[in-house]
């Protein structure tokens, strides 16, 4: 699945991560019903994003699309996904808490460590499957040690993320004060599975919708749901290095006050 640029692409030079961040920042209404404002997400993120200003790749796998956008010209791309349970091939550092199958699956495509990747560090009791259900002790590092200490690239391509609600206590690694930017370590695109939240989850994931509306570093190109998830992507226009990669002379830059964590 790909989102055609529209005729006008090369000749309409307004900027358009502006224009969406104004359009999503009047639609959505983070002091009425929260759990309204979850269920018309998608709609407002479709709504407003600049789909057909970049190139916005989709890419299949069993059950859903990943996006990306493709890069203006050579680059050595790094891809790093999170998840439980995954079942997939890309070119990647995979980090899940069940061994089975992706064991098999990642060596051919690049590296897979049997760990969970969420806020905190340590070790925790969990119920997976392989063959049967059981119990099994898990180790768990925060994403900003796995990226630091385990893939060590400074610059991630495409970060995928689905880990059964631990992404509510990871998303402030996120941000622009966050332990990813402490440590250096930029992403340029992002898809990101935010699932059905407990209302306290709902406060958190609207407290970060407003944070990165205020740092203006993340624009929101693509939402969907199902059954009560939120499948996101999204891009860092905001980054100088991202911008180069991904972007390029597409429009004017007069808001681009957000630089890499890397300088």
């Amino acid at each position: 699945m790909c989102f055609e640029p529209a005729p006008s692409f090369t000749q309409d030079k307004s900027n358009f991560f502006k224009t969406s961040r104004e359009c999503l920042l009047s639609n959505v209404d983070v002091n009425s019903d929260l759990e309204k404002q979850w269920s018309y997400f998608p709609y407002y993120v479709n709504k407003c994003a600049p789909q057909n200003r970049l190139m916005v790749q989709g890419f299949s796998n069993t059950d859903e699309l990943k996006y990306h956008v493709l890069p203006t010209n050579d680059v050595s791309a790094c891809a790093v996904y999170l998840c439980e349970d995954c079942n997939t091939v890309c070119r990647t550092w995979g980090a899940d808490p069940v061994n089975e199958t992706n064991a098999d699956i990642f060596p051919e495509v690049g590296k897979f460590y049997n760990i969970a990747v969420g806020a905190e560090n340590g070790t925790f009791r969990s119920y997976v499957l392989e063959d049967i259900y059981r119990y099994q002790e898990v180790k768990y590092v925060d994403i900003a040690t796995f990226l630091r200490n385990y893939v060590k690239r400074p610059v991630i391509d495409q970060l995928m993320i689905d880990i059964e609600h631990a992404e509510y206590p990871m998303l402030p690694f996120l941000l622009m004060d966050g332990q990813l930017a402490r440590d250096k370590i930029l992403i340029c695109q992002m898809n990101i599975e935010v699932h059905r939240p407990n209302p306290e989850q709902l406060k958190q994931f609207f407290d970060f919708f407003q944070q990165l509306m205020k740092e203006k570093q993340w624009t929101l190109m693509s939402a969907s749901s199902i059954i009560g998830h939120l499948r996101l992507f999204m891009i860092n226009h905001g980054s100088e290095e991202c911008h180069k990669r991904y972007i390029g002379a597409l429009y004017q830059r007069d808001d681009l006050d957000v630089t890499d964590p890397k300088t």
